[in-house]
């Protein structure tokens, strides 16, 4: 590999027509460059979308707690959850069409702002015939998640490079499965099924300033810190996809049309959709399925919460790194959602024998493939749609998730109430293997590696193996002629 000079521009021209890649032969040289601030924008991201998420399992995880003190149904607790679905669902593609004008600064600040602003209602929300409160402000910072959700495919499509864009999505995703660990682990640690229902409204009073300051802190770094999209494009695939969408404005609904007749895509909305749903329906019934087995578990049922996270996390990024270093994109996928399947299995096992430290053990290897798979699915949107917008093929695939979620806690929820918990998991081995089927049936399709390659074939890529030893300061410099 040659040494590269630190201030040499490379300049490549090509006679191949590039009007096949939707580009114009009379454009301006594209210049690409990786800016160290992406790391920056990442961690932002990261903590701000931690304290939304870490909201939306708060009341499930103690239902036998809040039911008791607000005087409401455990289903009517299960909405606190499912209202988050319900609302990306709903308000998600114009929300994420408006995204696409306001840019992803201005889409941050409104994101953090109106979490900041619900989580702030809350504090109000602290007594006993004031559960109306809570929905309200809860409600709020559901309708955010139609704004932050779709992000991490679009951060790092916008400022990172073509060999880190599935690691960058996926500790994107860290975020998210981060705050959702914190609020099963601190929520049973700060609120105490106390005898005394004014110590429980103490322990909730001190559940919501607490989250109440870390959101508003997340708000503070978003204005203060928060960046759109650098003036110049960190890789190849970014450039063409830019230069693309400018040729011409499009209609709303062409970009959604065109998703709609892509038979990989629809495939990978129903497998994702089927896996991340029976994910929200066994993290809003834990409390529930574990004390059916477990008497005054609610502190165990968090645990194991942040168990499945924790080492979700950690298969969050392994998913990242392999995807970018093979690009197996669907041997990846087939493999994870069968090992999903089988922790979904021996987790329903142990749970039901009343095994404790064999839930814990099941868990941990069920959230590590589940939450993988989680993470893969964005990068597999992006490569069965690319050069179409991450915000809307992310959010699409993000409605299906929460259609599903919606409906399985409904139908599941019911199901528990009246025939306990043996067959909800049982429900729940169904849905994985029918995911799983799916899974198999979809074909390998990587547009985005392809366009890569082409790009490069006809000379408007960089050299990657340059890169090695250029750099970030550096740019690259293409003449299109």
């Amino acid at each position: 590999m040659e040494d590269t000079n630190l201030n040499e521009a490379l300049t490549i021209k090509s006679s191949a027509k590039i009007a096949k890649l939707g580009e114009r032969s009379d454009i301006e040289p594209l210049k690409l460059k990786v800016y160290k601030k992406r790391w920056l924008i990442l961690a932002i991201y990261m903590f701000y979308n931690g304290a939304i998420s870490c909201q939306w399992i708060e009341y499930s995880i103690i239902t036998n707690i809040v039911t008791r003190y607000y005087g409401v149904s455990s289903l009517t607790v299960d909405w606190t959850s499912m209202s988050f679905m319900l609302l990306y669902s709903v308000f998600v593609i114009p929300v994420q069409y408006m995204s696409d004008k306001w840019g992803l600064r201005w889409t941050a600040i409104l994101s953090s702002g109106l979490s900041c602003l619900g989580a702030w209602i809350k504090t109000f929300s602290v007594h006993p015939d004031r559960f109306h409160i809570v929905v309200i402000g809860h409600s709020i910072v559901g309708f955010t998640t139609t704004l932050i959700l779709p992000i991490p495919g679009r951060l790092a499509a916008q400022w990172f490079p073509s060999n880190e864009l599935s690691t960058a999505t996926c500790l994107g995703l860290f975020g998210n499965q981060l705050g959702i660990a914190f609020g099963f682990l601190l929520t049973p640690i700060i609120v105490k099924n106390h005898e005394n229902l004014d110590d429980i409204g103490n322990d909730l009073s001190r559940l919501c300033w607490g989250v109440a300051i870390v959101v508003t802190i997340g708000f503070i770094l978003v204005l203060i810190l928060f960046q759109d999209e650098p003036k110049l494009p960190p890789s190849e695939t970014r450039a063409l996809q830019k230069l693309n969408r400018t040729k011409k404005e499009e209609a709303f609904v062409m970009p959604i049309k065109r998703l709609a007749k892509n038979k990989n895509y629809i495939l990978l909305c129903n497998s994702h959709g089927l896996n991340v749903g029976v994910l929200n329906v066994l993290f809003t019934l834990l409390n529930q399925i574990f004390l059916a087995h477990f008497e005054n578990g609610e502190e165990d049922a968090g645990r194991i919460g942040v168990t499945m996270i924790i080492s979700g996390l950690a298969g969050t990024i392994i998913s990242g790194i392999i995807l970018d270093k093979t690009h197996k994109f669907k041997e990846s996928a087939v493999a994870v959602y069968f090992l999903t399947l089988c922790g979904q299995v021996l987790f329903a096992i142990f749970i039901c024998l009343g095994m404790k430290w064999m839930v814990y053990i099941s868990s941990f290897f069920l959230g590590f493939f589940m939450w993988g798979y989680l993470a893969m699915g964005y990068e597999l949107s992006t490569e069965y749609t690319y050069p179409e917008s991450e915000n809307i093929s992310a959010g699409i695939l993000n409605i299906t998730n929460n259609v599903y979620g919606v409906i399985f806690v409904i139908i599941l929820g019911i199901l528990f109430k009246a025939y306990g918990d043996i067959p909800v998991h049982i429900a729940f081995c169904s849905i994985l293997l029918l995911g799983f089927i799916i899974t198999v049936l979809t074909e390998d399709e990587q547009r985005r590696q392809d366009a890569k390659k082409k790009a490069q074939y006809e000379g408007i890529a960089k050299l990657e193996n340059n890169m090695d030893n250029i750099p970030e300061t550096d740019q690259l410099t293409y003449n299109i002629n």
